[in-house]
């Protein structure tokens, strides 16, 4: 009676606030401190965009930890949303079949580690909870009320109703055309009737799933079956350079980018290598993953379906498209692999559970003057969003920046960024920018036709630029 009751207030309320007067972010964020290693993974791999297909059977993940290390009465929501990331405003009951505000069952405590923790998993669609349109989905952790989450997850469900052909080409940004990458984008609906296809469909594209890079576009005109976008610059971002890396998944030896490893009676220590900007440096096509992070460990209970991958991969000194290719679909065969083996038990996959978490010391030389402008270490693993905790703190005896972040053992993808005082984002002061620099980019197709109450995803696509990149020296 107690959980109906509780259930059915929640349905009141959210009814109530289906316009979207809520008190949080409708964005990837984590509001509470104890919170760590967020991850949504499609199908249990760590690779994929979290975007499923409607009714395929597919699945997504939410993974998390709690560094309280206290059990908790911990709840999911999941809120239809716009493409603008607000609450589509239809009725839930449209949206989803089965329940919502279903509670966390799914969790196992930490084994062996300095840092005790709880590891909380939720797979999407789930028993309880199925969805019924596409669309933009936003997933919510809370403990006792909505208003106070402690973190919010984005995914998205599509239909496959409209082709996308993505190819590199020369950017209208003459003065820049070194240091930044452009895209020309065709959308084929030649299987899909629509009475108004140039209002009735939007495309937004991201570089590499940061959602602080999303580029929404409408198309210029149709012709036969193919919209098209012919606005200069429509589809234009900086190049950047390839992520900078660390590996602590081995805590007895120094692993990449690593200096120096301190043990202590309660925790462990990671001091990394100096850091220098880049920005007046030549560019070097490092292999990198695009600003992800993968949580793995070496003393626990080693998986060389993944791991030996993985070693290879940060390992290696080339530079070909075919390496990168290959090297990632090697680490997904590895780990699809290991859960073949696993038979479906998540409980199995311990390195997410033997996994320490260190106190990881980002150090950066003092090369450039910055003047007011802040300095953040930014990846995935904190959502490319600017924290105190990622803050670089300038230390004058030593005439560098440094800051130190909890994070799980695992190999990490980051960037250094500049932030001023209107919040925006510059990654080429510290990092340099160009053309040739490997990036992925995703472009998801919304359609809202006339008279529709809701934004479809009816299209989907990833461009590597290493597809065919183009050279401008």
């Amino acid at each position: 009676m107690k959980n109906f009751l509780f259930a059915f207030f929640n349905l009141c309320y959210l009814t109530l606030n289906a316009g979207g007067d809520f008190d949080f972010n409708f964005r990837n964020e984590v509001y509470d401190e104890y919170i760590k290693t967020v991850t949504l993974e499609i199908n249990n791999l760590p690779t994929n965009f979290p975007i499923l297909t409607l009714s395929s059977g597919q699945y997504v993940m939410l993974k998390f930890d709690d560094l309280l290390n206290e059990e908790r009465s911990l709840y999911y929501h999941v809120i239809h949303c716009d493409k603008n990331w607000q609450p589509s405003g239809i009725s839930e009951i449209e949206t989803i079949s089965g329940f919502n505000d279903e509670r966390l069952r799914n969790y196992e405590y930490s084994i062996n580690t300095k840092v005790p923790y709880i590891h909380y998993w939720q797979q999407f669609p789930n028993k309880d909870t199925k969805f019924r349109v596409s669309g933009n989905y936003l997933i919510v952790i809370y403990e006792d009320k909505m208003d106070y989450p402690i973190l919010t997850r984005r995914f998205i469900i599509k239909e496959d109703k409209v082709s996308v052909e993505i190819s590199n080409t020369f950017p209208a940004d003459v003065e820049n055309i070194r240091y930044k990458q452009e895209l020309k984008v065709d959308i084929n609906f030649d299987k899909f009737k629509m009475r108004n296809p140039v209002n009735e469909v939007s495309i937004v594209m991201l570089q590499n799933e940061d959602w602080n890079t999303a580029i929404d576009a409408s198309p210029s005109f149709f012709s036969g079956n193919n919209l098209r976008f012919n606005k200069v610059k429509t589809f234009s971002w900086w190049g950047l350079t390839e992520y900078r890396d660390f590996d602590t998944r081995s805590l007895m030896r120094l692993g990449r980018g690593v200096k120096f490893i301190k043990r202590n009676n309660k925790d462990i220590d990671v001091i990394l290598m100096t850091d220098e900007s880049r920005r007046n440096k030549v560019h070097i096509a490092n292999f990198d993953f695009n600003g992800r992070f993968i949580v793995d460990n070496f003393e626990g209970m080693r998986n060389t379906l993944v791991t030996d991958v993985l070693d290879n991969y940060v390992n290696s000194t080339q530079a070909s498209d075919q390496l990168t290719q290959t090297l990632r679909d090697s680490l997904v065969s590895g780990i699809n692999q290991r859960n073949a083996l696993l038979d479906g038990d998540y409980r199995a996959e311990e390195r997410n559970i033997r996994s320490d978490y260190t106190r990881v010391t980002f150090v950066l030389d003092d090369m450039i003057n910055l003047g007011k402008d802040d300095i953040y270490v930014f990846g995935a693993f904190n959502n490319w969003l600017p924290s105190e905790e990622c803050r670089m703190k300038y230390d004058s005896g030593r005439n560098i920046y440094t800051a130190e972040v909890v994070l799980k053992q695992g190999y990490y993808n980051y960037m250094y960024g500049v932030v001023n005082n209107q919040n925006k984002i510059n990654y080429q002061v510290m990092e340099g920018s160009w053309n040739e620099t490997e990036n992925e980019y995703q472009a998801l197709v919304y359609y809202r036709g006339l008279g529709d109450l809701y934004d479809r995803v009816i299209g989907f696509h990833t461009f590597n630029t290493n597809t065919s990149l183009l050279s401008f020296r």
